[in-house]
C-alpha cells in the first residue's frame, strides 16, 4: 500500500483554510447583525457641487462615466434605464427572523435612501429616471421630502412583519434590496 506523502507546510496551508471556511460560515449563519450597506464609486474630483465627497472609501467613477452608464439603447432607438452598476446595496437579499433589525451603513460617497417600496419603480430626481418611469410607491414626488442616509451613517430598520419587504434608493433607484422575513 502506497502512502500519500504531503508536505507539513501544505498540511497546515489546508488545515488553516478548512477553519477559516467553517469560522466564517458559522458567523453568517449565527450573525444576529443583519446588514446592508449603501455603495457607490463616486469621484469626489469630478462630481458637481459636492454631490460626492471624500470617504475613507475613494471612488474613481467620473460623472462623466456615471452619465454614461445610466441608459442603454434599446432595439428601437429608445433608451432602457439601467444605472451605474457600482452604485448598488450590497448583499441585494437578505433572510431575517421576526423581530430582527437590519444595520443599513452608507459606505460610499454620495447620500442614498433606503426607502421601503410597494413596488420597484423610478427615484425623486427626474434627471436620474429617464422619462415615461413610474415613480416607485413609496419615494415622495418631492426631492426635498428624502429620508437621506449620510455619508458613513448607520440606520436600524426594524419592526418588520413576515414576508418579503422591497427597499429602494430614491435617488438612484437601481439601487435596490429584498429583506426577507422569515
Amino acid at each position: 500500500m502506497r502512502r500519500l506523502r504531503m508536505p507539513l507546510y501544505v498540511l497546515v496551508v489546508l488545515v488553516g483554510v478548512w477553519a477559516l471556511g467553517t469560522t466564517i460560515a458559522r458567523a453568517q449563519v449565527n450573525s444576529q447583525d443583519a446588514r446592508i450597506a449603501l455603495m457607490d464609486n463616486c469621484d469626489p474630483n469630478t462630481f458637481p457641487g459636492g454631490l460626492c465627497v471624500a470617504t475613507p472609501h475613494v471612488g474613481d467613477t467620473t460623472f462623466g462615466e456615471f452619465l454614461a452608464l445610466l441608459f442603454s439603447p434599446n432595439i428601437d432607438s429608445s433608451k432602457v434605464f439601467v444605472g451605474h452598476p457600482a452604485w448598488r446595496f450590497e448583499p441585494s437579499y437578505i433572510s431575517i427572523r421576526l423581530g430582527q433589525s437590519v444595520r443599513v451603513t452608507n459606505g460610499g460617497g454620495e447620500g442614498h435612501t433606503f426607502t421601503e417600496v410597494s413596488n420597484f419603480g423610478g427615484g425623486s430626481i427626474g434627471t436620474l429616471n429617464g422619462t415615461d418611469v413610474i415613480l416607485a410607491p413609496g419615494c415622495p414626488a418631492n426631492p426635498a421630502n428624502l429620508a437621506v442616509v449620510a455619508q458613513g451613517a448607520t440606520v436600524r430598520v426594524g419592526g418588520l412583519t413576515p414576508g418579503v419587504h422591497k427597499f429602494e434608493c430614491c435617488i438612484h433607484p437601481w439601487m435596490r434590496a429584498v429583506v426577507d422575513v422569515e
